[in-house]
């Protein structure tokens, strides 16, 4: 008798460990990370000059209202997305830059576009994000740039 409540006694509690364990691992699960934004809105009066993803000239210094905008980014901003509205009524040609390769002066292209980035594009954390709508019309690209306005919406996650 005594054997058999023994037994009894340890199968209960080997099945409350086992049915408790499904419950404790829910629980331990990690959240999923939630999507963090920030948006930057700019406003253009004239275009940048070159030519789209070969050579340009970025007059942000010279004047607020430039079609370039160098953004700071933090450590949290992993991705971009733009949108261009321009006073044209059609797409332009623009570019998004990063200073990755300190072994050369300027800013190195990564992604050209034509009024909107279509997706999330993929950046490098802590670095100055530049995003410069051009005047002319590129190979991929037949719009032109006069002026207009950009939103640039960074974040965390695509």
């Amino acid at each position: 008798m005594k054997r058999t409540l023994a037994v009894l006694l340890a199968l209960g509690l080997v099945g409350g460990a086992l049915a408790a364990g499904p419950a404790e691992a829910k629980k331990k699960k990690k959240k999923k990370p939630k999507r963090v934004e920030r948006v930057v809105e700019h406003s253009y009066a004239a275009p940048s000059p070159g030519v789209p993803g070969v050579a340009g000239a970025c007059l942000a210094a010279f004047t607020p209202d430039s079609g370039c905008i160098d953004i700071p980014v933090t450590l949290d901003d992993k991705y971009v997305m733009v949108d261009i509205t321009d006073a044209s009524g059609q797409t332009p040609a623009a570019i998004l830059a990063q200073d990755t390769d300190s072994n050369r002066p300027g800013t190195e292209i990564f992604h050209n576009f034509c009024g909107k980035t279509e997706e999330p594009v993929e950046i490098t954390p802590g670095l100055t994000l530049r995003v410069s709508v051009y005047a002319g019309p590129s190979s991929s690209c037949a719009g032109i740039g006069t002026r207009g306005d950009m939103k640039i919406t960074l974040s965390n996650l695509p």
